[in-house]
C-alpha cells in the first residue's frame, strides 16, 4: 500500500513498484491540492494498480 500516490513523489513510487515488481499496488490518496489523478495516467489502467480515494 502506498499513501499519497498521486503526488509528485508518490506517483514515481507507484510507477517504480509496478515496473520493478510483480506485486499489486494499492494507492490510497485524498486527491487534495497536491495529488492529481492525471499524474498516474500511464498506469491507471494497469490491472495491478488500485486507486482508492
Amino acid at each position: 500500500m502506498i499513501t499519497g500516490g498521486t503526488g509528485f513523489i508518490g506517483s514515481k513510487l507507484v510507477r517504480t513498484c509496478l515496473r520493478d515488481t510483480s506485486c499489486p499496488v494499492v494507492n490510497l490518496d485524498k486527491l487534495t491540492y497536491a495529488g492529481h489523478r492525471e499524474s498516474l495516467a500511464d498506469v491507471l489502467d494497469d490491472p495491478r494498480h488500485t486507486l482508492v480515494v
